[in-house]
């Protein structure tokens, strides 16, 4: 059974100015997100995995489609292996840091409870792929699905009785994602774009930071290149 895109997005705009990266990152690194290090060689990798897996689960295309069909961004860069992927994972790193950060934590037996919920493993793994990671990730992806779903119980985003009551508890859980970043000191390589706070994604390449991979798109995810 194909079910829709396991993900959940917060759609929340921000005021004030986006944080991009902080400075230039250190060679060979495609980003750098506190202490954890994504090297080119480990996205490379990744993508790697994901290619080789894909064909095996014809599902997860079909996902995709009905995720784009709905309007929806998935994978999150379409022409652009690496920058889903990168995406994915600086994603995944900056809840880790909020739900430390507040105190919410989620249960291996929390994950197990997701997983059998949406169809088991099988269904769990198609959905991940269609966003642009290898299987090795589904449980770390749907530990940070859980932990958003967590977030959002608590500070009333699923309780809200009116839209601008849900207006102001998505502000809420996307500021402290954006202070989650701060903390981080969050830095991508600009190969890959820079990471844009204020719409909570990943950015377009910029010619002038450095050369785009081929097909990388300089319109989507959030902030637009200067000229």
């Amino acid at each position: 059974m194909i079910r829709k895109p396991f993900k959940i997005m917060i759609a929340a705009a921000l005021a004030g100015t986006a944080l991009t990266a902080c400075g230039p990152v250190k060679t060979g690194a495609a980003a750098l997100v506190g202490n954890d290090r994504i090297t080119i060689a480990k996205l490379n990798s990744t993508v790697d995995k994901w290619s080789k897996e894909l064909p095996k689960y014809p599902g997860a295309q079909q996902i995709a489609q009905q995720a784009q069909a709905q309007g929806q961004q998935v994978p999150f860069d379409p022409s652009s292996p690496q920058r889903s992927a990168l995406y994915q994972l600086v994603d995944m790193l900056v809840w880790d840091e909020v739900g430390r950060a507040d105190g919410v934590s989620v249960s291996g037996g929390q994950v197990d409870a997701i997983i059998a919920q949406n169809g088991g493993l099988p269904t769990i793994d198609a959905n991940v792929l269609a966003q642009g990671l290898p299987t090795e990730y589904s449980r770390d992806y749907v530990k940070s699905v859980v932990l958003r779903q967590e977030l959002m119980r608590k500070y009333g985003v699923t309780t809200a009785q009116d839209q601008q009551s849900q207006q102001q508890a998505l502000q809420q859980v996307a500021g402290m994602y954006q202070r989650a970043g701060r903390r981080l000191k969050l830095d991508v390589n600009p190969r890959y774009g820079s990471f844009d706070f204020q719409h909570m994604a990943l950015g377009p390449v910029c010619p002038t930071l450095s050369k785009p991979d081929s097909g990388t798109p300089t319109t989507s995810g959030g902030v637009s290149c200067q000229a």
